[in-house]
C-alpha cells in the first residue's frame, strides 16, 4: 500500500515539474543566460534605471518658461503688462546638460553590473537544476538497487536461508529508497521554479537542460583574469561612470556662478497727459518699457552644491581604489576555491566511485552466495549513494565556483 502511495506520489510531482518542461525545447546555459539579459524581470528592473537618468537630461535641455506679469492701477500707469525670461547664455544650460547626461552613463553601469550580478546567480540557479536532476537520477538507481537486495533477502528467507530480520531490514531500506525519489523529485520542482523565476519565464516552461554538471569549458589562468579585471570589470567602470557624474556637477555648480540674465517687455497704458494729450480727452496712449536684470551673489557663490559634488568625487575615488583591491582579492580566491573543487571532483570521479561501485558489487556477490550477511551489503549501497550524491555535488561545487570566478574577474566565462 505505502509502495503505491509513494509511486503514485512520485509520479505527480514528475508530472506537475515536467509536463509543460518536456513539450519545451531544451534550454542550454547560453541561452539561459541570454534569456536573463533579455527577459529577467530584475534586469529590467536594472534597465529601467537608465531611463530615469535619461528624463533629467531632457529636463535639462528645456528652457527656462518666461514669466508673465500684470499690474493694474488707479495711478500712472493704469495697466502694466511685461513678459520675462531668464537666459542661460553663459554656459549654464550646457553645463548641466553635460552633468546629466554623465549621470546616464553612470545609470547604465551601474545597470550593467546589475546584469553582471544577475547572470552569477543564473549559472547557479542553472547547475541548481542540474544537481537536482542528477539526484533523482541517482535516488532511483540505489531505489533500483535496494529493491534487487530486498527481493534476494525475501527470497532467501523463503527457502530457509535467511532471517526474519534480514528481510525486514532489506525492505525498510528499499522503502526509505522510494521516499528519497520523492523527496528529490520536490526538490526538482522547486529549483526550477527559482530558474523560472530569474529567467522571466512562466512557472514550469523551461524544458531539459542541456548542459550537463561534467561540462566545463576552458578557463584563463588566474593572471589574466587578474588583468582582464584591473581592466574592464563592471563594478570598477560603475566608480569610474560615478566619479565621471560627480565632476560634472561640480562643474555644473561653477556654471551656476555666473548670471542668469532676465530679460523683459513690456507695455504701459499711460495717462493722456503723459502722452502730450487734454486730460479731458481721455485718449490714453501705450508705452512699451524693458529691462535686464541679474542676480546678485551677496550671500552666495552656489558653494554648497559645489562642495557636495567635489566631496562625491573624492568619494569615488575612495571606493574605486577599494573596489580594485577587493576585486584583486575575490579575483585570487575565487580563483583557489575553483580549483580546489577541480582536484575533488577528480577524486571523487576517478577514486571515490568507482572503489565505492567496486566494494558494493563484492558485498552483493557475498551476500548473494551465502558467505556475508545483509549489513555489509546495506553498508556497500549506503557508501554508493554517498559516494554517487558526493560526486554529483563536487561537480556543482566546480559550476559554482567558476560562476564566482567569473563574477569575481568580470570576465566572460565559456558556456558550459
Amino acid at each position: 500500500m505505502r509502495r503505491a502511495f509513494l509511486l503514485a506520489l512520485g509520479a505527480a510531482l514528475t508530472y506537475a515539474g515536467g509536463a509543460r518542461a518536456d513539450s519545451a525545447p531544451p534550454l542550454g546555459l547560453a541561452d539561459a543566460l541570454a534569456r536573463v539579459e533579455a527577459h529577467g524581470p530584475d534586469r529590467q528592473v536594472a534597465q529601467a534605471g537608465i531611463d530615469v537618468a535619461r528624463a533629467e537630461v531632457t529636463t535639462e535641455r528645456m528652457l527656462p518658461n518666461p514669466t508673465l506679469s500684470l499690474l493694474g492701477a488707479k495711478v500712472e500707469p493704469i495697466f502694466s503688462a511685461g513678459l520675462q525670461l531668464r537666459v542661460p547664455m553663459f554656459g549654464q544650460r550646457g553645463a548641466h546638460v553635460r552633468a546629466a547626461e554623465r549621470g546616464v552613463d553612470q545609470a547604465a553601469a551601474e545597470s550593467a553590473l546589475a546584469g553582471w550580478r544577475l547572470r552569477h546567480d543564473a549559472r547557479v540557479d542553472y547547475y541548481a537544476v542540474v544537481l537536482a536532476d542528477e539526484e533523482v537520477a541517482i535516488a532511483r538507481q540505489v531505489e533500483a538497487l535496494t529493491g534487487q537486495v530486498a527481493n534476494m533477502a525475501a527470497e532467501r528467507f523463503q527457502v530457509g536461508a535467511g532471517t526474519r530480520l534480514e528481510k525486514e531490514q532489506a525492505a525498510l531500506v528499499h522503502a526509505r529508497a522510494e521516499q528519497d525519489i520523492v523527496d528529490r523529485l520536490a526538490a526538482v520542482k522547486v529549483a526550477r521554479l527559482e530558474l523560472d523565476r530569474i529567467l522571466g519565464a512562466p512557472a514550469g516552461s523551461i524544458g531539459p537542460l542541456t548542459d550537463g554538471l561534467p561540462a566545463l569549458g576552458a578557463t584563463p589562468p588566474e593572471a589574466e583574469l587578474l588583468s582582464q579585471a584591473r581592466a574592464h570589470h563592471p563594478e570598477l567602470a560603475a566608480i569610474a561612470r560615478e566619479k565621471e557624474a560627480a565632476l560634472a556637477r561640480a562643474q555644473a555648480g561653477r556654471a551656476d556662478r555666473r548670471p542668469y540674465p532676465a530679460f523683459e517687455l513690456g507695455l504701459d497704458v499711460l495717462e493722456p497727459a503723459t502722452c502730450g494729450h487734454p486730460e479731458s480727452s481721455g485718449q490714453r496712449c501705450v508705452g512699451p518699457h524693458g529691462g535686464l536684470s541679474f542676480d546678485l551673489p551677496i550671500f552666495n557663490l552656489n558653494g554648497g552644491p559645489i562642495a557636495r559634488a567635489e566631496a562625491e568625487a573624492r568619494l569615488a575615488e575612495r571606493k574605486e581604489v577599494a573596489a580594485l583591491a577587493r576585486v584583486e582579492a575575490a579575483v585570487r580566491a575565487a580563483y583557489q576555491t575553483f580549483e580546489a573543487a577541480r582536484v575533488r571532483a577528480h577524486f571523487f570521479d576517478v577514486e571515490y566511485v568507482p572503489a565505492a561501485a567496486s566494494v558494493e558489487k563484492m558485498a552483493r556477490e557475498g551476500f548473494a552466495s551465502g558467505k556475508t550477511g545483509l549489513l555489509p551489503l546495506l553498508e556497500a549501497e549506503r557508501a554508493v549513494l554517498e559516494a554517487r550524491v558526493g560526486r554529483a555535488e563536487a561537480l556543482y561545487a566546480v559550476q559554482a565556483a567558476r560562476a564566482d570566478l567569473e563574477e569575481a574577474s568580470g570576465v566572460a566565462l565559456s558556456t558550459p
